[in-house]
């Protein structure tokens, strides 16, 4: 795994679409640790967390890690640092427009 950049005494964000065992981006953020970041976030939007990856997630090497709830997650897969971002109101609005034969790009403005 490679490093672009300098990272030390910043506030890093991992963007991915799918953590499913965490263990590349857990990987990933001990890099970023190493390389001095102050602060590792990590964001999904499909959250699998197949064993072991509530394990490795809640070890505290991330300030938060925040998902959407396009996969539900599961009461015993919740830790301290999860947060999980409802996607109904965009879905519903989706939707909605479509139904009336309305633009979606607007929703993305």
């Amino acid at each position: 795994m490679n490093l672009i950049g300098d990272v030390k005494g910043k506030v890093v964000v991992m963007l991915d679409d799918m953590i499913d065992t965490a263990g590349t981006i857990v990987k990933g953020a001990a890099l970023l640790h190493a390389e001095g970041a102050r602060e590792v976030y990590a964001c999904c939007t499909d959250a699998v967390f197949s064993p072991p990856a509530v394990e490795r997630l809640s070890r505290g090497i991330f300030q938060e890690v925040i998902v959407t709830n396009i996969i539900p997650v599961m009461e015993k897969n919740y830790f301290s640092q999860l947060t999980v971002l409802s996607i109904a109101n965009f879905l519903g609005k989706t939707i909605w427009r479509v139904h009336d034969d309305c633009s979606v790009s607007s929703i993305f403005q």
